[in-house]
């Protein structure tokens, strides 16, 4: 058994769960209207399937770019904390930093880890569609059992249903027209196409000034180009219903860019500094600011209570309560301006 199938083993009840929501689409669709039997219907759904899931993982995106803009933030103090130890080889120094840089992101509740959570998510949903696609086929040909709710005359529909002229389960090799073989080129262009508007917004608006000399820089300037190319070259094996799938999640992806560039900025970066009035931009100090929403609230500090006139008033001699009553703007609805000059 090889890893493909073993992975497939793995991800059975997945593909469960993806098959009954694409049928549950489906329904819906052809409650509204669309045809039943082999239709666009099935694509649409594929689509659906898309914004349900993103809509889900919208808290995940919210704590992602919190996540992110923390250890930005942090990324000075990291710095000063490395070069502190960059002299010292010794495994106990490097130890070391490894603790005050925990430490430091432990206190400031940055977790780097936390970025990557909505990109693991998507991950096997995205492999559970194409093993689903894949195994169409095989259960409309009574080869293989029903998957979820598709069962072997449903497992026939979608594998039949096509959508701008191309069959959902046939992919660049298999189709025949060329309007197909256009249709599946023009696709991953905009996939291509949007991955690289987003690489470049995030490298060039979205990278602090002082971050740019730096190697890292470097090599994500370079995965601009490298992730499209691997779009190109998976993009033409590929089923069409997994390529509408990945069409809809870059159009979102390029959204919540937008939106990450908007509402969530790097510090120090050209689209933080577009935005005076934002949280954190333009705060490149040593330490993050207090009274800054993204860091985990501290302890409050017990509330003093400032002595009123009233409060005040037994262990003050007369003159200074005649001072006080008159620097007292307004008397209060509890008589304390009334027991002052009684008191006087």
């Amino acid at each position: 058994m090889n890893f493909i199938n073993i992975l497939n083993h793995i991800l059975r009840p997945l593909e469960w769960v993806v098959a009954q929501l694409l049928t549950l689409f489906h329904h819906a669709l052809v409650t509204f209207g669309m045809t039943a039997g082999p239709s666009p219907a099935w694509g649409i759904a594929i689509m659906c399937l898309v914004l349900v899931i993103r809509i889900c993982l919208l808290p995940l995106f919210l704590s992602q770019m919190r996540a992110m803009q923390r250890i930005q933030v942090l990324q000075p103090q990291i710095q000063r904390i490395q070069h502190k130890y960059a002299a010292r080889k010794d495994p106990r120094s490097k130890e070391a930093m490894q603790r005050e840089i925990m430490a430091l992101q432990q206190r400031y509740n940055a977790n780097p880890l936390g970025s990557c959570l909505p990109s693991l998510i998507q991950a096997p949903i995205l492999c559970s569609l194409f093993y689903t696609l894949q195994s169409l086929p095989a259960i409309a040909d009574g080869n293989a059992e029903p998957l979820g709710g598709i069962d072997h005359t449903m497992a026939g529909d979608i594998e039949s249903s096509s959508i701008f002229g191309v069959r959902i389960a046939d992919s660049f090799g298999t189709v025949v027209s060329p309007q197909s073989h256009v249709v599946i080129g023009v696709a991953v262009a905009l996939m291509c196409l949007m991955l690289f508007a987003m690489q470049w917004l995030l490298i060039h608006r979205n990278t602090p000034k002082d971050a740019m000399d730096s190697p890292q820089f470097r090599t994500q300037k370079l995965t601009a180009f490298v992730f499209p190319a691997i779009y190109v070259v998976s993009g033409g094996t590929l089923p069409f219903g997994v390529l509408l799938y990945w069409l809809t999640n870059n159009l979102w992806n390029f959204g919540q860019t937008l939106c990450q560039l908007r509402w969530f900025p790097a510090p120090g970066s050209e689209a933080g500094s577009a935005r005076p009035n934002a949280t954190m931009s333009g705060r490149t100090g040593t330490a993050p600011p207090p009274d800054c929403r993204l860091w985990k609230k501290s302890a409050r500090r017990p509330r003093v209570r400032r002595p009123t006139c009233a409060a005040s008033v037994k262990s003050r001699s007369p003159a200074a309560i005649a001072d006080s009553a008159r620097t007292c703007s307004s008397p209060s609805v509890d008589g304390t301006w009334e027991r002052l000059r009684g008191m006087h």
